[in-house]
């Protein structure tokens, strides 16, 4: 495929086929916006299909509607709230992770999402976030614009157990890194912003190691099944990026070092050394890729 000379081309023009996948990660998300963030500077959106997943969603979200910082804002501010994130609230009917809370400060002044320049700015692209199916354990990809920001990304962030939802859940349980979506959507060079190492135990060990006593007769806890989901996806996710389909280029931007962040309950020093090592590696893709806007 020939690359397109920046010199004659628009960065914000969306290229045909050229996507961007964010995989999700809760407070780890800091990094994705720290390149997502450098990138708005630069002015660097060419991306015609763009699709999150959970964090990497809300990364999307703010990218698309030009709000450099939104994204790192949510994170440092609103998930370390204990009004968000209150473990001692497994003991009550609320939710351990209160989203509903979350989204409301999207509607206020200080926190206030921009719908109408996101609804602009994603004409003639495809913006996508994942959620699964609680009952298929299948993903389904929300168009935010014809469904709605809030709802879409509420969908999408809803982690299984931490925040009750009867129907759509956390997109991580079946597309933690949404390649393979990206792909059914048109995608044939794609860029996927990691926050996690493919080395990881995609299911700790002292959980694998209860399976055998938790599991009779191939009836398993719902917890373990959805587990057992996110761990195969994940793995096929991985194997789609380092072999992907003939005609199909994926390149990924992962940390150079080891992130400092969680998924949750991390400190805001952490989210600041996250979202700083962010801004370094998305100033240097658009570096490397100053003279040519290379596909891969």
């Amino acid at each position: 495929m020939k690359t397109a000379e920046v010199g004659t081309l628009n960065n914000t023009t969306p290229i045909p086929g050229l996507a961007l996948v964010a995989e999700g990660g809760g407070q780890r998300g800091a990094f994705t916006a720290g390149v997502l963030d450098y990138w708005q500077v630069a002015k660097f959106n060419p991306f015609e299909i763009l699709v999150g997943t959970s964090a990497g969603a809300q990364n999307v979200a703010s990218y698309i509607s030009n709000q450099t910082g939104y994204a790192y804002s949510l994170i440092n501010d609103l998930t370390r709230n204990i009004q968000f994130f209150n473990p001692w609230r497994v003991f009550s009917n609320n939710n351990v992770m209160d989203l509903d809370w979350y989204f409301e400060q999207t509607q206020k002044s200080r926190y206030l999402f921009d719908y109408v320049q996101a609804d602009i700015n994603a004409v003639n692209r495809k913006v996508r976030f994942a959620a699964a199916n609680l009952t298929k354990l299948t993903t389904e990809l929300i168009d935010p614009v014809e469904d709605g920001w809030q709802n879409a990304l509420k969908h999408s962030s809803a982690i299984p157990y931490l925040y009750k939802s009867k129907d759509l859940v956390d997109g991580g349980v079946t597309a933690p890194i949404p390649v393979h979506e990206a792909y059914q959507l048109g995608a044939h060079n794609i860029l996927v912003i990691r926050t996690s190492d493919e080395t990881k135990e995609v299911i700790p060990k002292p959980v694998k190691q209860l399976k055998p006593l938790l599991c009779r007769e191939n009836h398993c806890p719902q917890f373990i099944k959805l587990l057992d989901k996110h761990e195969t996806t994940y793995r096929q996710a991985e194997q789609f990026i380092q072999t992907p389909p003939i005609g199909v280029k994926v390149m990924a931007i992962r940390p150079t070092k080891p992130l400092k962040t969680k998924v949750l309950g991390s400190s805001q020093q952490e989210i600041i050394h996250d979202y700083k090592h962010g801004l370094e590696l998305g100033k240097a893709f658009i570096e490397q890729h100053s003279t040519n806007l290379v596909t891969h």
